[in-house]
C-alpha cells in the first residue's frame, strides 16, 4: 500500500515538473516572437523589465530612391548643339552637359550641369597651310526634377528645366558668335539598379518639349556682319531614331 503511494506521489511530481518546462518554454518563445527580451533578474511578484528589439531600418518607402534622398548624383545631363558662325567657316558644336543631380526631399530635386566645346585644327594642301576657326561652345544647364511616383527601382518624374548657351571664336579673316536658349520640360522614368545590388546607379530616359531660340553671326574683319536666328518648338527625341539614346538618355551615379 505504502508503495503504491509512493509510485502516485513520484507521478505526480514528475508530470509538475514536465507542466512547468513546457509552460516556460511557451513563454519565452512568445517573448522572442513580440520583439521583446527579460533583462535582469525580477523579484519575485514584481514586473519583468522588457526592452524592445529594433527593426531593420528602412528609408522612405523602403525603395531605391529614397536612398539617394539628400545625396549628390554626378552624371550626363543630355547635350546641346550650339550653331557658332553664319558660314564662312562657322560650325555646329555639340557640347555634352556633365552635372549633379541632389534630392532635397523625395519629391523636389535640382540638376545643375555644365557643358564645352572647343573646337580648330589646320588644312594643309599644295604646300600650303590654312588655319581653320578656333571655335568655342559653353552651355548652362537647369532643371527641377519631380517625383510623381516611386517604385522599388523607379521613379516617374517631370523635369522642367533650360539650357542657355554662348559660342565664339575667330581666324585671320572672321569673327564668330552663336547663342542658344532652350525652355522646356521633359519626363520619363529614372531607372535605379537596386535589383542587382547598385541602387547609387541609375539611367534616365524621357520625352519631352523644347522651346528654342538661336542666332548665329560670322563677322569680317572691316566688312558687314553675317546672322541668322530661328525659333522652334521640338520634341526632345528629334527626328532621327537613335535620338532616344544619344538625347534622352542619362546616367547618374549618387554618392
Amino acid at each position: 500500500m505504502n508503495n503504491s503511494k509512493l509510485t502516485l506521489v513520484s507521478l505526480s511530481a514528475g508530470l509538475s515538473v514536465l507542466v512547468a518546462a513546457n509552460l516556460a518554454q511557451a513563454q519565452e518563445a512568445t517573448a522572442q516572437a513580440s520583439g521583446q527580451a527579460q533583462v535582469g533578474m525580477g523579484l519575485p511578484g514584481a514586473t519583468p523589465q522588457t526592452t524592445a528589439v529594433a527593426a531593420p531600418a528602412v528609408g522612405y518607402g523602403g525603395t531605391d530612391h529614397a536612398r539617394v534622398v539628400g545625396h549628390l548624383g554626378v552624371g550626363y545631363l543630355g547635350r546641346s548643339d550650339i550653331q557658332v558662325g553664319n558660314g564662312g567657316g562657322g560650325a555646329t558644336l555639340q557640347a555634352p552637359v556633365i552635372g549633379v543631380r541632389y534630392w532635397m526631399n523625395p519629391r523636389l530635386g535640382l540638376d545643375l550641369g555644365l557643358g564645352l566645346a572647343i573646337q580648330g585644327g589646320s588644312t594643309q594642301a599644295g604646300g600650303t597651310t590654312t588655319d581653320s576657326p578656333s571655335l568655342w561652345a559653353l552651355v548652362l544647364h537647369g532643371g527641377v526634377p519631380l517625383a510623381l511616383a516611386t517604385g522599388q527601382h523607379y521613379t516617374f518624374e517631370i523635369i522642367p528645366e533650360a539650357n542657355i548657351g554662348f559660342g565664339g571664336g575667330s581666324n585671320d579673316a572672321n569673327s564668330y558668335r552663336g547663342f542658344l536658349l532652350d525652355l522646356g520640360a521633359r519626363a520619363g522614368a529614372e531607372i535605379q539598379f537596386g535589383f542587382i545590388g547598385l541602387p547609387e546607379l541609375a539611367l534616365q530616359g524621357s520625352v519631352g518639349l523644347l522651346f528654342s531660340t538661336t542666332s548665329a553671326s560670322t563677322t569680317p574683319d572691316g566688312g558687314a556682319k553675317s546672322s541668322t536666328s530661328s525659333t522652334s518648338l521640338r520634341t526632345t527625341v528629334y527626328s532621327s531614331p537613335w535620338g532616344i539614346f544619344t538625347n534622352s538618355i542619362t546616367a547618374l551615379y549618387y554618392f
